[in-house]
């Protein structure tokens, strides 16, 4: 099949043997003669390997051969085609154990010789993968600071969330109002929509993101709903009008952990706020409230939101996700400025189209992958009318003018059912208040547990260090990780704040944990690493714990001091 089956795979076999013999996944690009995953296999630290082959016909004269049937029935071997798999596949796996803790250490190898005439498919799955295993690390948190943002100003929001209409009397009174909804974005593209939109205005639900409302507002096309889900001041920027009698009618829907300014501004205005699936807003336990669809960016909310209310059709304006063939990031009348993204790296994908590539960048590109995830797995026809930008799979690519009179055919009856404001709001956040408490409790507790560990990972350094032990077996780091384990089971509340932190953490002890020690030195300086970076990570949780207490007790005092003044 190849030169030199013999020496290749003896090459092969003594350089996995020597550098990946601590590997739990390995990752080919090419079946072969499958000698090369008979030896492999035999490593019992290798749990997976993932082959992806282009000429199936290998595998069916392969087979004849030799007998694979248990390895792929205990997912030893997984066996992708090359020709059909997709991005959608592909992030799926890596989400997976133990794929997405060795994301770090991931790369893609060459069977054989062979495969080289595949160089330009290897490279193009190569990045598919590598975008894959971004994408399911950034979708776990890679920021504690954002999240600790985010549990606060939840907090702080909800004496404005629970006085307002719930999540459960929004969907009860709005849905089946129409059959089709208008997703309108801040793309560069947008401002071409805008006459057909107005024209069309009277016909369709309207949903916006927030950097579009002061744009539709400036043209005088009135949304229905108006969605944010960032958590920056930044954001909140584009409610801080006053566009007198436009707003009548509107919804202004906003994730509860928005930035206080948010609520400020639209105190006045109908406004509900909707729980993330995160896990404070679990444990307060305010199911009305809590939305379970993915809210990672306001396209997807929209969108999310548009499938609760059982719509049959969603059509997409503005959805560039790209620059345009200026360079701008966003429509003339945005905010900020059209070139308010123009400095951030760019890279090419496939064009709306499918036809030449545009420009994005990553921010973008994550946007794009949460969307394509969602219009795949939700019920309604998805069409793309931005008419420019990057291609989004999945989707019917159709003029907007075409949709238009396709699909909106009758006027909506509008003033909508006004929304009914909660009669026990006062008792709604009484009971946040025990729930607040009750994490600051669970807190000093989890600190506790955490001193403990922290006194023995010190005493086992000094141990090591003075005794030399170059044998020593690190069985307290099992016990440190199953104790994380039980206190995310006891305390899940707080590991909203820990748990970017903690993946994070893994992704890198990864890179430790598949050294191949080849000297009792290196595995004494391996066995020293991982305590004192077991060590950090106890220390971070700690003071990390240490400044939400004091977040938490700023918050409270707070919403105590509303129940008290009966402002619900």
């Amino acid at each position: 099949m190849y030169q030199n089956p013999l020496n290749e795979l003896k090459q092969n076999l003594e350089r996995y043997n020597d550098k990946f013999a601590l590997y739990p996944v390995l990752y080919f690009y090419g079946f072969g003669n499958g000698l090369l995953y008979q030896f492999l296999l035999q490593n019992p630290n290798l749990k997976h390997i993932v082959i992806f082959e282009k000429e199936l016909e290998i595998l069916y004269t392969i087979f004849h051969y030799i007998d694979f049937s248990k390895e792929l029935a205990e997912q030893k071997i997984l066996i992708f085609n090359a020709n059909t798999i997709n991005a959608e596949e592909l992030r799926c796996l890596c989400y997976l154990e133990p794929f997405f803790s060795y994301a770090r250490v991931y790369f893609l190898e060459l069977c054989s010789d062979y495969y080289e005439k595949f160089s330009d498919d290897i490279i193009k799955l190569n990045q598919t993968l590598l975008q894959s295993f971004t994408y399911a690390i950034c979708s776990q948190g890679n920021d504690p600071l954002d999240s600790l943002q985010g549990i606060e100003q939840f907090i702080l929001n909800l004496p404005f969330q629970l006085t307002r209409p719930s999540l459960k009397e929004f969907l009860d009174k709005r849905r089946n109002l129409s059959k089709t909804v208008i997703i309108v974005s801040t793309g560069p593209s947008l401002m071409k929509q805008l006459p057909l939109l107005k024209e069309y205005r009277e016909k369709a639900l309207i949903f916006c993101a927030d950097s579009a409302y002061p744009i539709l507002a400036k043209h005088n096309i009135k949304p229905d709903f108006v969605c944010m889900v960032e958590r920056s001041d930044f954001t909140a920027e584009f409610f801080k009008h006053d566009f007198g009698d436009f707003d009548e009618g509107i919804c202004f829907i906003l994730v509860s952990l928005v930035h206080p300014n948010a609520t400020t501004y639209l105190k006045d205005k109908d406004c509900i706020l909707i729980n993330k699936a995160l896990y404070f807003a679990d444990f307060m336990d305010f199911k009305d409230y809590d939305f379970e669809q993915p809210l990672s960016n306001v396209a997807c909310m929209s969108y999310a939101l548009a499938s609760a209310l059982e719509v049959q059709n969603i059509i997409l304006i503005g959805q560039d996700l790209s620059y345009d063939e200026s360079g701008f990031s966003h429509p003339k009348d945005y905010q900020h400025g059209q070139d308010f993204e123009s400095e951030s790296k760019k890279f090419s994908v496939l064009a709306y189209g499918g036809e030449g590539e545009v420009l994005t960048h990553n921010t973008w590109f994550l946007f794009k992958q949460n969307l394509e995830d969602m219009i795949l797995r939700q019920s309604p026809t998805c069409y793309n009318a931005t008419e420019g930008g990057a291609r989004i799979e999945h989707c019917i690519e159709k003029a907007f003018k075409s949709c238009c009179e396709e699909l909106l055919k009758e006027k909506l009856k509008r003033p909508f059912t006004p929304l009914t404001k909660p009669t026990n709001s006062k008792e709604l956040l009484q009971k946040a208040s025990e729930k607040i408490t009750l994490a600051q409790k669970h807190s000093k507790e989890f600190q506790a547990t955490l001193s403990h560990f922290h006194k023995r990972i010190q005493e086992e350094i000094i141990r090591l260090e003075s005794a030399n032990l170059k044998h020593y077996k690190l069985e307290l780091l099992d016990e440190i990780q199953n104790s994380l384990s039980q206190a995310k089971e006891k305390y899940y509340e707080l590991f909203e704040l820990l748990s970017p932190y903690i993946t994070q953490f893994k992704l890198n002890l990864a890179r430790i944990l598949v050294l191949n020690p080849r000297t009792l030195e290196d595995t004494f300086n391996k066995n020293l690493i991982l305590l004192r970076e077991n060590l950090k990570l106890i220390e971070f949780i700690f003071q990390a714990l240490q400044t939400l207490d004091l977040r938490l007790e700023n918050a409270l005092k707070l919403l105590e001091n509303t129940i008290k003044e009966n402002q619900c």
